[in-house]
């Protein structure tokens, strides 16, 4: 999950429409807002902590998944893909990670765990 797919769970979570009333509710400016969800930046790991605990996501999932598409050397991506396989066994998700890291082509797809659990890796 990487902040766009956090900050959508949230608004569905909250009911809210527009990222502006998300921006509101964290003190967020909408700019900061747009550079998340566009995938510019990443949420620090202490406000990932409070929308997860918010919402009843698993702290540590959220985490581990932040850490593996902060990462931007593919081996330690994909150490921290299998950190949350480990974490998730069992789960269909952790599944589908692990297919999609160890089966992608590692040229130019951007591998986050939303475009993972979503299917959309871009050619």
């Amino acid at each position: 999950m990487d902040s766009k797919a956090l900050i959508q769970a949230y608004m569905r979570a909250k009911k809210f429409s527009q990222y502006q009333q998300v921006a509101a509710e964290l003190g967020f400016t909408k700019s900061h807002i747009s550079s998340l969800t566009t995938g510019k930046v990443q949420l620090t790991d202490t406000t990932a902590k409070k929308i997860a605990e918010d919402i009843g996501l698993d702290v540590q999932e959220v985490l581990l998944s932040l850490a593996a598409v902060r990462a931007t050397d593919p081996e330690l991506k994909k150490a921290w893909y299998n950190i949350l396989s480990n974490y998730t066994k069992g789960a269909g998700t952790a599944v589908a990670l692990v297919a999609a890291v160890f089966l992608a082509p590692s040229h130019g797809h951007d591998l986050t765990a939303h475009n993972v659990i979503s299917g959309y890796v871009e050619d």
